[in-house]
Parts: structure tokens; sequence; C-alpha cells
């Protein structure tokens, strides 16, 4: 039992750590390419900077958090296993 339980803590917080970090990374990738450049990715660290009392001219694009990118890189991750799956299937049939 608490081999299981060690060996259960360590394996989870590997694969948690690697899900989101790969999560991240499609996520940096994938909002910018399908907002063509209209949003882009918040770093790692964060943190939201003081508005100015005038208004830009040009506001730049929009920031995504980084909890969002990792989401839409996880599910980004889903569909495209699930269509290289299909794929697969269908090629060797």
């Amino acid at each position: 039992m608490p081999a299981s339980l060690l060996t259960e803590i360590l394996f989870r917080g590997l694969v948690e750590i690697v899900l989101y970090g790969l999560g991240y990374v499609i996520g940096l990738v994938v909002v910018p390419v399908f907002s063509l450049g209209y949003y882009k990715v918040a770093p790692w660290d964060f943190q939201p900077r003081p508005r100015r009392k005038s208004p830009r001219l040009n506001p730049g694009p929009r920031v995504v958090s980084a909890d969002t990118a990792t989401g839409i890189g996880i599910v980004a991750l889903v569909i495209a296993s699930v269509l290289v799956y299909f794929l697969w299937r269908v090629a060797s049939a």
C-alpha cells in the first residue's frame, strides 16, 4: 500500500506537469494561428499591467491567459488524436 501511494503521488505530479506544459505549448501555437493573430497567449508568470489613463491608438492583440491557452491546447490535442486514430483506421481498412 505505501509503495503504490508513493508511486501514485510521483506519477500523478509528473503527468500533470507534462500534460499542463504540453497543453500550454500547443495552446501557444494554436491560439494565434486560429485567431489570425487577434489573440496572443500570456506568459506563465503573467501579471496585469496598470492601465494607462489615455487610450492608445493601436491597442495590439488581446491576451489570453495561460490557463485558457492550456485548456485550448489540451482540447486541440484530443481532437488531433481522435482525427489521427480515425484516419489510421480508414487507411488500414
